[in-house]
């Protein structure tokens, strides 16, 4: 064989690689630029199956997070919560208490105004076990949001791309209606959880700067940070905490932040622009004034 030949054998096979890398990566074949061409609609289907597809549309945009906080370059405690993924290239949202500990209060909230988090190792999980390392983009100091990022080659022919969750911003919730979550409670695992609206917003807390969404349904520990989807596989609210009475003896009732407050916040975000999807804007009647 002459080294003419063994040049062009190499030449086709390096294309044909770069080839389908692209095409497996990016998504040569399909058009992920349209938010309706991420999901099944759920039509006219038995409300038996809607949890169901759901859960089909969206379980690959959940992640477990696993943060380990270090102090000295030892790690001094491990929490696990709840995320999802909003942008193709790797934006993660998640509650601000699943990311950030201050050493002086243990908590997300520090006992001085100018203290610093703790240094933070975060990893994302995927529901088949892929595993990522994330980086702190920012999170909000009036709201309990926060944003990772993916780390990723960054090469763009191979570079991972993610199915994002779209943001709803067409649809007001209403009393008594069919929620779900999918999270990591107790970090047993991402799991899909059924909820109802008790309250589309709440005032729970005074110093609040916005309404809650309150939830009738099994929040845990380790659901914090969750997407509030829909029945049509569309993210309401982000899940943050459970209600616990006085006595430690409430069950049941849950709470989660609107959607317009995290949008609200990632579009104040300086440091990068985060190309999330969202509804489109609902139509005017024809006949409506202008």
């Amino acid at each position: 064989m002459t080294k003419k030949r063994i040049w062009v054998i190499l030449i086709c096979i390096i294309f044909v690689a770069l080839f389908v890398s692209f095409t497996a990566c990016n998504g040569l074949f399909s058009n992920n630029s349209n938010p309706n061409n991420y999901y099944l609609d759920i039509g006219t289907v038995d409300d038996a199956r809607v949890a169901s597809i759901v859960f089909n549309n969206t379980h690959a945009s959940c992640v477990r997070i696993i943060s380990e906080y270090k102090k000295n370059n030892s790690s001094v405690a491990t929490s696990a919560s709840s995320g999802f993924v909003i942008t193709e290239d790797g934006y993660v949202v998640t509650n601000r208490h699943c990311v950030i500990r201050f050493s002086s209060t243990g908590s997300d909230t520090p006992m001085f105004e100018s203290e610093s988090p703790m240094k933070a190792n975060y990893s994302v999980v995927f529901i088949d076990n892929k595993e990522y390392s994330a980086n702190l983009i920012a999170y909000s100091s009036t709201a309990d949001v926060a944003v990772l990022k993916i780390a990723t080659s960054g090469i763009p022919l191979i570079s991972q791309k993610f199915q994002p969750l779209v943001l709803e911003t067409s649809h007001e919730l209403y009393y008594g209606e069919r929620l779900y979550t999918i999270g990591n409670p107790e970090n047993i695992g991402l799991i899909l959880t059924e909820l109802t609206v008790a309250s589309p917003a709440l005032q729970l807390n005074k110093n609040d700067a916005y309404q809650s969404i309150v939830l009738d349904g099994n929040i845990n520990h380790g659901n914090s940070g969750g997407p509030l989807l829909n029945a049509y596989s569309r993210v309401s609210g982000i899940v943050f905490a459970r209600v616990e009475g006085a006595t430690k003896d409430t069950y049941g009732i849950g709470c989660a932040i609107p959607i317009d407050v995290v949008i609200k916040f990632l579009d104040s975000i300086k440091s990068v622009k985060i190309d999330y999807k969202t509804t489109p804007p609902a139509e005017l009647d024809s006949g409506a004034a202008a």
